[in-house]
């Protein structure tokens, strides 16, 4: 979608005249009147969002473009991936418009332990068990890789919507990663039996020191 910014001039702009002279709407390009238009950079992202690399693989960026209008713009892309570690990683892709007005666009990629058993899907409706009900959402990102609409719960009111890695069905990992509640990890591999999740997550940016909590969530 083309995102377009007016900056306005303090001027008095009369629409119309006392005798009667029609407006001239042939303004010269890139103005409406003496204002003018900037096109942000629009990004056209290769390949999906989130995506998984299997350790020890190769990992090659599916690709970005961006433009400004009918023009294609250089692109910058900070971060980096490192095959031989499971985790997360954020690539942050840059291009800057004519008039010097800079966009940014992203893409998660998550190196999971081993390539995924066929069939495994773990997404659905949870609910957290103990303490007050609290439901989550989870979905497939990628092979391998699931997103929770709240990865705490269970007796808190706080919400922490998280990514989580599980290439067997069984084994649970949380990577560190930056949540709405600051830095976010399991200490050790979480479990899934049996439509039961159990992992021990620790909320690294919790006020007073870092706060470290089992969590159960069954699916429903």
């Amino acid at each position: 979608m083309r995102i377009k910014i007016f900056l306005f001039t303090l001027v008095a702009i009369s629409l119309f005249s006392a005798c009667n002279k029609k407006d001239d709407f042939n303004y010269p390009e890139g103005t409406v009147g003496r204002s003018k238009i900037t096109n942000y950079p629009v990004f056209h992202i290769t390949g999906n969002d989130v995506i998984s690399v299997v350790k020890g693989n190769a990992f090659v960026d599916p690709g970005v473009t961006a433009t400004e209008g009918t023009n294609t713009l250089p692109v910058t892309t900070t971060g980096t991936v490192n095959t031989g570690t499971v985790g997360l990683y954020e690539l942050t892709y840059t291009a800057t418009n004519k008039d010097g007005y800079s966009a940014t666009a992203g893409r998660t990629v998550v190196v999971i332990p081993a390539a995924e058993t066929p069939g495994v899907d773990l997404s659905g409706t949870y609910t957290a068990i103990g303490g007050a009900p609290a439901p989550a959402t989870i979905t497939k990102e990628a092979p391998g890789v699931y997103h929770t609409t709240n990865a705490w719960g269970g007796g808190s009111v706080v919400e922490i919507a998280a990514y989580f890695i599980s290439s067997d069905g069984a084994t649970l990992i949380v990577p560190l990663q930056n949540t709405s509640a600051g830095r976010f990890q399991s200490t050790a591999p979480g479990t899934y039996v049996n439509g039961l999740i159990t992992w021990t997550v620790s909320r690294l940016d919790f006020p007073g020191g870092p706060l470290t909590v089992q969590k159960q969530w069954q699916k429903q």
